[in-house]
């Protein structure tokens, strides 16, 4: 294409984001129009399609490490810290919407708590075991990572949790862990751990409000039983166990159509 040809391509691309937003737009498209921002003299189509073919989709690529994104041939440092930035910000604002660990968020109701804890594990790549201490009030007190395991396992150790729990006066506890292979099924481990930790809780009496396990967009609670599922921050789907692995296996399955 000609310089022209790309001013009017880019154009237009703008021009059905000023209109209708990203609502419809295609994720190559999206990510085109990131790349001419900081790539302005140069068709990046292509560009666009590769980066998806490498990363699998948009999140994969703007949460890949900036040096794996540098490697893929078109792609920069600036235009890797660029995209990789995005995913930042976008972390950020999403820790704004929700409280951060020095806001007195109140975690008042299950969904606050999920909303809250999927926010604080967005960025983890691997099995990380957090807790959030909370007062009387239920207001956050601390939040912090205990342990960062493999990609399907993290360890447990109570003295962690007590130290914790004592160092910041906790009323309430709620320990998190996250499966990046986003599916919910607690295992066996799980379900020890589980139940180690109810029993550390007690001998200390702090009242361990909930243990929860997190996917990028959902959260199970032992305490109650059900997943709740963000389609956005604000709107949360509650329902069984099963009826969410059944959710996730039919969209899995129209997207392989």
């Amino acid at each position: 294409m000609s310089d022209n040809l790309h001013a009017g391509h880019r154009e237009r691309i703008r021009e059905t984001y000023r209109k209708q937003g990203m609502n419809g737009m295609p994720d190559h498209v999206v990510l085109e129009m990131m790349l001419t921002y900081v790539i302005p003299r140069r068709d990046v189509n292509d560009l666009a399609h590769k980066l998806l073919n490498t990363f699998g989709s948009l999140t994969g690529v703007l949460e890949a490490d900036p040096l794996r994104l540098a490697d893929v041939e078109g792609v920069g440092e600036k235009t890797a810290l660029f995209l990789h930035s995005l995913y930042d910000l976008h972390h950020r604002l999403t820790l704004e919407s929700v409280g951060t660990a020095n806001v007195a968020t109140r975690l008042e109701n299950p969904e606050s708590a999920c909303r809250y804890a999927i926010a604080l594990g967005m960025s983890d790549r691997y099995e990380t075991l957090r807790i959030i201490c909370l007062d009387a009030n239920m207001a956050v007190l601390h939040t912090e990572v205990l342990q960062v395991g493999t990609l399907s396992h993290v360890s447990f150790e109570p003295r962690r949790v007590i130290e914790t729990a004592m160092t910041h006066k906790a009323r309430y506890l709620i320990l998190t862990h996250n499966h990046p292979s986003g599916i919910l099924i607690p295992s066996e481990d799980d379900i020890e751990t589980a139940k180690m930790i109810a029993e550390v809780g007690s001998k200390l009496e702090i009242d361990v409000r909930d243990q929860l396990i997190l996917t990028r967009n959902a959260a199970y609670s032992y305490q109650y039983d059900r997943v709740f599922l963000y389609s956005t921050p604000a709107v949360c789907n509650v329902m069984t166990l099963e009826e969410y692995n059944n959710t996730i296996y039919a969209k899995h399955k129209t997207e392989e159509l």
